[in-house]
């Protein structure tokens, strides 16, 4: 009869030998595992996270420090870590603006603009059906046409002067 009576007041204590041993270190935007998290006690016992995010300290401690590269380092005590999930917070990285350039390359505004206009006298020019006499303007070129070029090729060579 002794031996049932001890058997059932032990009964509730055997509960915690099967409980959660390992504590788990995980994201709290996510709640998903931190592998690599590293743990320090406050009397100089380390331990890292395995890929489950689980670690165990053999030793007692008073605190903790839990940190991992990325996210923002938790000092935690002995009645925090009664809990079995320790949850980080992501740091947050701002970049400043960010402009891309290519040398050599330039927007002006004139030029795309006279291509849109030639662009349009085209298509105006095909709406109107064909031009025999457009192909001896295309043959002779004018002296407008031959002075435009060589303001462009004066204005390369000043460009890269």
């Amino acid at each position: 009869m002794k031996f049932i009576t001890v058997i059932i007041a032990l009964l509730p204590y055997s509960s915690a030998m099967f409980a959660q041993r390992y504590k788990v270190v995980a994201d709290m935007d996510t709640r998903l595992p931190l592998p690599g998290a590293v743990i320090a006690t406050d009397n100089g016992q380390r331990a890292t996270t395995d890929y489950l995010g689980r670690f165990h300290t053999q030793v007692a401690f008073s605190s903790a420090t839990v940190s991992k590269k990325h996210y923002i380092q938790r000092r935690v005590d002995a009645t925090e870590l009664q809990q079995d999930t320790v949850f980080l917070i992501p740091q947050e990285v701002v970049l400043n603006d960010v402009v891309v350039t290519a040398p050599g390359m330039s927007l002006d505004l004139q030029k795309s603009m006279r291509g849109i206009g030639e662009n349009a006298k085209l298509t105006q020019q095909a709406q109107q059906g064909f031009n025999l006499l457009g192909l001896f303007q295309l043959l002779v070129p004018s002296k407008r046409s031959k002075g435009m070029q060589r303001a462009e090729k004066i204005k390369k060579v000043l460009d890269n002067y």
